[in-house]
């Protein structure tokens, strides 16, 4: 689907003052050079409610807009590109911006590329369906050890990317719990058990660049399901290890699936059993249903 350059006239830079290390000015540059000598703006919202309101008034004007940060503020972004059939485009800025990463969106060459020669793909994404609420997520979403591993990582500030999530998986196996839960797929239960993590993926990036789904997108109408049982300690480690480069799905220990649907659900009431992580938020507290979302979510990205 090609479009023409018009289309994406002015567009709107929305940017997280908080996200990644830049400064504001090393920020503005990125953008500049993004859009060589191009008209464009830029706001800097203070609240996620604001980059929602900032989003939606940009999409219903039919305008681009370029999410600037990590996961967190591209979902923001996504949310309202949904809901308006709104394109969308990302400079990179966040701590983790593994669904960037996924499209092929990782520098700013990257982004100025896709402002020359637009091409607009169509992405996979979840939806989660917690009681009476639906949230999104573009890349992962997970309870146990992801949700700890996200849950340590936002509380620890100068760290950035992989290791950040290495060093805070490693401060979960410390105290490495598993947590009971249960998994339908259709009504059916595919498992019963303690589980020490379980992952729904629709890209194959999470955790600042850990190769966490390598199968995601082998088939685009289901999720990638993966989950593991209970571990040592040391083979936790040697998952982990595994997991930078993709070969945890050959671990004996590991369940890789590709489902229409799961039901995620705990009778525990621990503070960790039930928290539900996704793009490096929390997303929300179990029981939830996912499945991949039906309606496009355009990107544009470049050829």
């Amino acid at each position: 689907m090609h479009h023409n350059k018009e289309n994406f006239q002015n567009p709107l830079f929305i940017v997280n003052p908080k996200a990644g290390k830049l400064t504001t000015e090393e920020k503005l540059n990125q953008i500049k050079y993004c859009c060589s000598n191009s008209p464009f703006d830029v706001c800097f919202p203070k609240s996620p409610t604001e980059t929602e309101s900032l989003s939606e008034n940009a999409f219903k004007e039919n305008r681009l807009v370029i999410a600037c940060g990590g996961d967190g503020s591209v979902n923001l972004v996504a949310n309202q590109a949904l809901r308006y059939n709104g394109i969308m485009s990302i400079l990179p800025l966040g701590r983790g911006n593994d669904f960037a990463k996924s499209i092929g969106l990782v520098l700013p060459k990257d982004l100025k590329k896709a402002l020359e020669a637009p091409t607009v793909t169509k992405s996979r994404y979840l939806v989660l369906s917690f009681d009476g609420l639906k949230k999104i997520c573009l890349t992962s979403a997970g309870v146990g050890l992801l949700s700890e591993a996200a849950f340590r990582a936002s509380k620890i500030p100068i760290l950035q990317g992989g290791l950040l999530y290495a060093l805070s998986a490693l401060t979960c196996f410390a105290n490495l719990k598993t947590h009971h839960y249960e998994i339908k797929n259709d009504g059916k239960s595919v498992v019963y058990d303690h589980l020490v993590i379980i992952v729904a993926a629709a890209t194959p990036f999470a955790g600042g660049g850990m190769l966490i789904a390598p199968e995601a997108g082998k088939e685009r109408a289901k999720l990638n399901l993966l989950y593991a049982g209970k571990v040592s300690r040391l083979e936790a480690i040697g998952l982990l290890k595994k997991v930078f480069s993709g070969k945890h799905l050959n671990h004996e220990k590991v369940t890789n699936l590709h489902l229409n649907d799961i039901y995620i659900s705990t009778k525990e009431k621990t503070f960790w059993a039930p928290l539900v992580y996704g793009d490096g938020e929390n997303l929300g507290n179990l029981p939830v249903k996912i499945t991949v979302g039906k309606k496009p979510l355009n990107i544009l990205i470049s050829r």
